[in-house]
């Protein structure tokens, strides 16, 4: 569509499943490319909207409708860190992982989407923003309590902060 219509802001916004199993390699070509749009990443380490099954990011012993002991490494593999993946590619431009947990970490997530949106308006290319949520309906778990498991789980696996910062 970018193409199509250069002078109009995209955008995708997709959930872990969607972007790191069923559209990795578009996800990948399109990064690679450096398409002058924005991607939106959201990551709760589970398909949150249908049923919380394992996504590509659950993490190890991580709990979902189809693990329900746990991850497996040996027989499901590791985790996906697609965001340092996705940072190695020529075509990126601006690539940060935030999240939206505390009013402070929300104000810097506000920021790197503006941030990103920016990108586009120059015309500098493709910036990627990577979203670590809870998902309390899929966690089992209250808010409060999903934040703070989200503290001590997801951050050491997905640690925040700007991943690659553009060279000028």
């Amino acid at each position: 569509m970018k193409r199509v219509l250069p002078e109009k802001y995209m955008f995708s916004y997709q959930g872990d499943g969607d972007l790191a199993a069923i559209g990795t390699g578009e996800t990948i070509h399109t990064c690679n490319r450096g398409e002058n749009i924005a991607i939106f990443f959201i990551n709760n380490g589970i398909y949150g909207m249908t049923g919380g099954q394992m996504a590509p990011t659950t993490l190890p012993g991580m709990k979902s409708s189809t693990s329900p002991y746990g991850r497996n490494l040996d027989t499901m593999g590791h985790p996906l860190s697609l965001t340092e993946m996705i940072a190695q590619l020529h075509g990126t431009y601006y690539v940060t992982r935030q999240s939206v947990h505390t009013p402070a970490n929300i104000r810097k997530c506000k920021q790197a989407i503006k941030k990103a949106f920016e990108n586009q308006k120059l015309q500098k290319g493709l910036s990627f923003v990577e979203i670590v949520s809870n998902c309390n309906s899929g966690w089992k778990m209250p808010p409060v309590e999903a934040n703070k498991w989200m503290e001590e789980h997801m951050f050491a696996a997905y640690p925040l902060g700007d991943i690659k910062l553009p060279k000028e």
